[in-house]
């Protein structure tokens, strides 16, 4: 027969939120949000488990449980039945933080110590899992890196080479091109896509390219960016790659091989087959960048998304001997990711939910992530004090600005200027140079 103390004692139990219980049992909080995932304290992974402080739930992808209250929660972290009197009890006394009553029914010394030992055996083995994950990691980065490294270094300067597609691709998208060695081109440089029967990589084309470092804040090489290059095709001088989508492979289709017919407007709006990009990124980029004339070592920094904008930048303002012009990639990787509180509902564009229901999208806000890595974005030397950030112009008008805003608070330092530059609405800047280079 249960107590009168014993039955408080688990009502009040019952009554501590997952938060509370969190907090007596030390888990791991992010610095803002509600949800906090992390490794399990049973299970371990890396963020298979986690919990609400919104919702009051948690949930442990690893273990398949989950739920609502901390008692729960409490039980599956230190491996006890709650289906049991004794480990309800014992989950209770963890989420109270205080001992059960007197008269309750315990686990002897025996059980507890069985149960601290598989806890400890399967921290044990969890710290060895993430520790060859790592290795794994590890090796994979540094076998993309040197294959972004084979690819780059053979490679002739742009700006001395007999193949004259980078000059010519650089010329007639940002009206000329740097003196500078950052900037490489090869004749054959392969387009790898998709796998054949025995799932090697197949290469769907091979051709002239424009190929770029990523460099990280000791200069090393980390990654490559290639752009492909077709001069017989403007605007954009770059050849069209089209894939065969999973959609495509069950109909029946055959996957696209270059020099076949452009897939038809039919096909792609139907997925079956996809427009495949002309630049692809090898090796790592994440918190690197592409150098295109100077020195990181200057003072004053220009730069944005892509090469082509920063090129033609340095052609309008003369490649100034004391600036380093440069890209970053892409959006993300200038910007880094934003805190979760700053997201904001776009005025205009709206997208179909879950539901089926249409609602505002919403947009990454203007604030910089608090507890990001250094490596979230790319990064900028301790010297610099003049940072120029070129935004992209034909992209959308909205979420660029709060990626603009959001670049410039992440790399803002006391005494640094960083002014955003915007070219003329719905163009960028190698289109404006090019325009005005045709005198259009």
């Amino acid at each position: 027969m249960t107590s009168d103390a014993i039955k408080q004692f688990v009502e009040d139990a019952r009554a501590v939120s997952v938060e509370e219980t969190a907090k007596v049992m030390k888990l791991t909080f992010k610095r803002s949000g509600v949800e906090h995932p992390q490794p399990c304290p049973n299970c371990g992974g890396t963020d298979t488990f986690a919990f609400n402080t919104s919702k009051n739930k948690w949930n442990c992808r690893a273990g398949g449980i989950g739920g609502n209250d901390g008692i729960g929660m409490a039980a599956h972290c230190h491996d006890l039945d709650v289906r049991t009197r004794k480990g309800l009890l014992e989950a209770c006394e963890i989420v109270l933080g205080r001992s059960m009553p007197d008269e309750a029914e315990r686990e002897s010394e025996e059980e507890r110590a069985a149960r601290l030992e598989r806890l400890e055996q399967r921290r044990l083995q969890n710290e060895a899992d993430a520790a060859a994950r790592a290795d794994t990691q590890a090796d994979y980065r540094e076998k993309e890196r040197n294959k972004a490294r084979g690819i780059y270094r053979p490679l002739d300067d742009l700006r001395t080479s007999r193949l004259k597609h980078g000059r010519l691709y650089l010329g007639r998208r940002c009206a000329g091109y740097p003196d500078a060695t950052w900037l490489r081109v090869g004749a054959d440089v392969t387009y790898w896509h998709g796998q054949d029967e025995r799932g090697g990589p197949v290469a769907l084309y091979s051709g002239p390219a424009m190929v770029a470092p990523f460099i990280g804040p000791d200069l090393d090489l980390i990654g490559c960016h290639i752009t492909w290059i077709d001069l017989d095709r403007p605007p954009k001088y770059r050849p069209i790659f089209y894939g065969l989508t999973t959609e495509g492979a069950k109909a029946g289709l055959v996957p696209w091989v270059f020099g076949d017919p452009a897939a038809s407007a039919e096909d792609l709006s139907d997925g079956l087959y996809e427009l495949l990009p002309s630049k692809k990124m090898r090796g790592s980029k994440k918190g690197g960048l592409i150098p295109i004339a100077g020195h990181p070592d200057e003072q004053r920094w220009v730069g944005g998304e892509g090469i082509e904008n920063g090129v033609a930048f340095g052609e309008w303002e003369g490649w100034r001997a004391d600036t380093f012009y440069f890209a970053a990639g892409d959006l993300g990787n200038l910007a880094g990711p934003a805190e979760a509180s700053s997201r904001f509902a776009h005025p205009a564009l709206k997208k179909l939910d879950a539901k089926g229901v249409l609602r505002p999208a919403m947009v990454q806000g203007p604030v910089p992530k608090r507890d990001q890595d250094a490596d979230d974005a790319m990064w900028v030397g301790d010297q610099v004090d003049e940072l120029v950030l070129l935004a992209d112009g034909d992209s959308e008008r909205v979420m660029t600005a709060a990626a603009m805003a959001r670049a410039r608070a992440r790399h803002a330092r006391s005494g640094r200027l960083i002014p955003i530059v915007w070219p003329q609405t719905g163009c960028d800047f190698s289109k404006m140079a090019a325009e005005a280079e045709a005198g259009t």
